[in-house]
């Protein structure tokens, strides 16, 4: 839904319901005031003007259901619709459902406005009779009806259009909440106003006739004409009628044979107030439940399918276990034989092992009495190196002094580079004053002599002041180069120095690790001498424990025969619950085909 089809529903909506009353309300309305109020032709022709005008002007109502249907249709372009909430999506699907029935009040409005407005039009001109004035107000008997259903039935069609769109066909509704005009009042309502126009029409101008209270004339041709009419009338609005019960009953049937092929994942839009939309409502409540059962079902069968797979394949793998256990049992069998030769060697074995104990106990004292030297000896190097570094962090604060000595001398001699400029700029401009000087006393004449003597003294020395300026940048900038080269070599020095007091600092760490791990040796070998004494003591006891142990031996072997034996049952068993896991994996394949005949 966009603008575009927004304001052609509209149009197409306007101006359906205006052809409606120009070809079935007016016509009629005319023929019947000009019939039953007998006027003349000059008469008659004052009824066309008068009904024309009033027509003309009651557009006003249509204008106003216009711009009210276009801001409520406006609200479901996705732009706009996407934003709202379910309540006012929900909100702006019941208006559409209500626009129908709500349309009645634009036609009440529009017509009790435009039938008196027409009789005075036209009684502007006459003044009218009983017999003309009569026709007048039996007209809304006569219109009203069939005006009702036929603009009822159009707008619901028109706006069914925007129901059977995606975001409001897919909207659930509260059944309660929809307001309901069923078929029995549909059909009691049309069938109303065709008996309505017809019994208001043809029994008013034959009673009439018969009470001679009006005299018409051609009766048997004017009866003609209105029933003419009358049959037009009827046959749009059962046209009307029949076109919008069969637009509901196909998007029914259209449903229902999706759902007998199994497609659950389209809902059926509700498009109308009677029981076909109301029954809307439990379908589309049916296909969702069929959707979460179907879901269910599919979610359970694929569930039951891999769990049957997962224990056929765990079972395939006890099986192989069951069988590497008897296997196993066998071999256990001959290692516990075995098992019972060793054990009477071990008990040989301790006695030699309470001879190396005994051995390694002597070696460890040894070993005790070399780390404590080690010990000692880490401890003197530590305070050296602690001094060493004392001694280095000295040497690197004089450098850093040097230093910033130097610096000052590099900034002195780039100030006096600057000063030695200034003094060859000043002797450049004493070299053109006296040229000036010169020149002035050259046109001074003899007069001038003795200027120009000074001027030419002054002009030498400026030169010297000059050729002596130059010698004495280029000493500085010397100076300065040397100062420079200085600054970097003490820097680097400075760096050497700082990389020493880190190696020495790392150097008593280390050194500090070293006493600490030969503390920790020290208390190790006190451990390791108890732990022999407990080693000793412990020999003696497993000679004790191996003749024991072989009594054991033979025990164990008896149990691991019965062993054997549940082994083979277990094995059994497992070959059982393999066939019930695979049955059981075909039934739910079989469940998942059966199921998948649903579309979701």
């Amino acid at each position: 839904m966009d603008e575009a089809k927004v304001k052609a529903i509209c149009w197409r909506l306007t101006i359906g319901l205006e052809l409606l009353t120009a070809v079935l309300a007016v016509p009629t309305a005319v023929l019947f005031i000009i019939i039953g109020g007998m006027y003349s032709f000059d008469k008659s022709l004052l009824v066309v003007l008068g009904a024309t005008i009033a027509l003309f002007t009651s557009y006003i109502v249509p204008t106003v259901r216009f711009f009210r249907l276009k801001t409520l249709l406006r609200k479901t372009i996705p732009d706009f619709f996407q934003h709202l909430n379910l309540n006012e999506k929900q909100k702006i699907k019941l208006q559409l459902l209500e626009f129908p029935k709500m349309n009645s009040l634009y036609f009440l409005v529009q017509w009790s406005f435009g039938i008196p407005l027409a009789a005075f039009v036209t009684f502007q001109f006459f003044s009218p009779t009983l017999v003309e004035y009569l026709p007048y107000a039996i007209l809304p008997i006569l219109i009203y009806p069939v005006l009702g259903v036929s603009h009822f039935f159009l707008t619901e069609l028109l706006v069914s259009e925007v129901l059977v769109m995606k975001e409001l066909k897919d909207l659930p509704l509260e059944a309660h909440t929809i307001p309901k005009v069923g078929i029995y009042a549909r059909i009691f309502f049309t069938m109303s106003a065709v008996f309505s126009m017809t019994l208001t029409a043809l029994g008013y101008l034959l009673v009439a006739e018969v009470t001679k209270f009006i005299q018409l004339q051609n009766a048997e041709l004017t009866l003609l004409l209105m029933a003419a009419f009358i049959t037009v009338n009827i046959f749009v609005l059962t046209s009307l009628f029949v076109k919008a019960m069969k637009f509901n009953t196909i998007q029914m049937a259209t449903r229902y044979k999706e759902l007998a092929s199994g497609d659950l994942r389209e809902s059926v839009p509700i498009i109308s107030t009677d029981e076909l939309g109301h029954g809307s409502i439990s379908l589309n409540s049916f296909i969702l439940n069929i959707r979460k059962i179907t879901s269910v079902v599919i979610e359970g069968s694929d569930k039951v399918n891999a769990d049957a797979k997962i224990i056929a394949t765990q079972t395939q793998g006890l099986t192989q276990a069951m069988m590497d256990q008897a296997s196993s049992s066998e071999e256990m069998s001959a290692g516990v034989e075995e098992m019972s030769a060793s054990i009477r060697s071990t008990a040989f074995g301790a006695k030699k092992q309470n001879d190396i104990t005994i051995e390694a106990k002597d070696l460890v004292l040894k070993m005790e009495s070399s780390i404590v030297s080690i010990h000692d000896l880490m401890s003197l190097t530590e305070n050296e190196t602690k001094q060493m570094e004392e001694e280095t962090k000295l040497g690197q604060k004089a450098l850093l002094s040097t230093l910033a000595a130097m610096s000052e001398i590099e900034s002195s001699v780039d100030h006096t580079s600057n000063v030695i400029q200034v003094i060859g700029e000043i002797s450049d401009k004493i070299g053109l004053l006296s040229l000036n000087a010169a020149i002035e006393a050259a046109r001074a004449g003899d007069a001038g002599r003795g200027f120009a003597v000074v001027a030419s003294e002054i002009s030498k020395l400026g030169e010297q002041t000059l050729s002596n300026t130059k010698r004495i940048l280029e000493a500085v900038s010397k100076a300065s180069t040397s100062t420079k080269s200085g600054r970097l070599a003490v820097s680097n020095t400075e760096k050497t120095f700082q990389q020493i007091g880190n190696s020495v600092h790392t150097t008593i760490d280390l050194i500090k690790q070293s006493t600490e791990m030969t503390k920790k040796q020290l208390e190790l070998i006190e451990n390791v001498k108890k732990s022999f004494e407990k080693l000793t003591i412990s020999a003696m006891e497993i000679e004790q424990n191996t003749n024991e142990q072989a009594s054991t031996s033979e025990e164990l072997a008896k149990s691991i025969a019965s062993i054997t034996e549940g082994t083979e049952y277990l094995n059994q068993f497992v070959s059982d619950i393999d066939k019930l896991c695979a049955a059981l994996s075909g039934k739910a394949s079989n469940l998942r085909q059966t199921i998948d005949f649903f579309k979701i």
